[in-house]
């Protein structure tokens, strides 16, 4: 029964250590598109009535 848990404890560090690299893969990615943004071509926001 200990060795169940283990292996479980040990899948779901490795999922979450996988996840903690895709996020900040994908964030440091996002940061460097948000530079390119073209502000000039952004049309203003107006709300619906």
């Amino acid at each position: 029964m200990d060795r169940v848990v283990l292996v479980a404890v040990v899948v779901g560090l490795v999922v979450v250590v996988a996840y903690v690299a895709v996020m900040r893969v994908f964030f440091n990615d996002s940061k460097v598109l948000d530079k390119k943004i073209d502000l000039s071509k952004m049309k203003e926001w107006k709300d619906e009535d």
